[in-house]
């Protein structure tokens, strides 16, 4: 099996301040910019992620994720997406660092990155698009990737089991609606730039 062997971090920026791209009350000058990480195997298989910042504080993210990245490099593929929450507790709760985080700013911004990548290798690993990894683990799988620290007083893991399970049989007819019809979805972010419409086309 596959060993992570190498984390790449790059800094990428647009200079969005220029003409104000994006600004608002509290961001008078943002240069959209986002920490894109790679992870790199002994094998082609690599993973590809990335997390949103503005500007200068992408210097504080990419440092992170490479600090962070070291609980990463050197792992094995598999020890990773077998016990994927367990994997999870351990990036996010490193005794000294967690002080900083992982719920909040600069750790949970690299946390993101780091989490992005290895879902995007996982469903390479398994020749497949996100969505259809998810739509294809079963119930238990998928369930014990999450964390639920923050869910559990709304939702139980066992809650959520059963949902999962009570839905099973209808989970190939849904999917074919989803292949067919698409999934609405909505995004602020061309609201967020504040273009007109006619830009938005253009």
């Amino acid at each position: 099996m596959a060993i992570i062997t190498e984390l790449t971090v790059k800094d990428v920026r647009f200079p969005t301040s220029l003409e104000a791209h994006g600004s608002d009350a509290m961001h008078a000058d943002p240069d959209y910019s986002c920490a894109y990480v790679i992870f790199k195997t002994d094998s082609k298989l690599e993973g590809h992620g990335l997390t949103f910042s503005l500007g200068r504080g992408n210097d504080l993210v990419c440092n992170s994720i490479k600090y962070m990245g070291r609980m990463v490099v050197g792992k094995k593929v598999s020890d990773i997406f077998d016990n994927f929450g367990v994997f999870w507790e351990k990036l996010v709760n490193d005794t000294q660092f967690r002080w900083l985080g992982p719920e909040k700013g600069v750790v949970h911004l690299a946390t993101a990155g780091i989490v992005n990548a290895l879902w995007d290798m996982w469903a390479k690993m398994e020749g497949k698009p996100l969505w259809k990894l998810l739509v294809d683990m079963e119930p238990e799988k998928l369930v014990s990737t999450m964390d639920f620290r923050y869910l559990s007083d709304a939702l139980t893991p066992e809650e959520a089991l059963a949902i999962l399970k009570k839905n099973q049989s209808t989970k190939a007819e849904r999917e074919k609606e989803l292949l067919s019809k698409g999934y609405p979805a909505y995004t602020t972010s061309a609201g967020w730039l504040g273009y007109s419409e006619e830009r938005i086309k253009k």
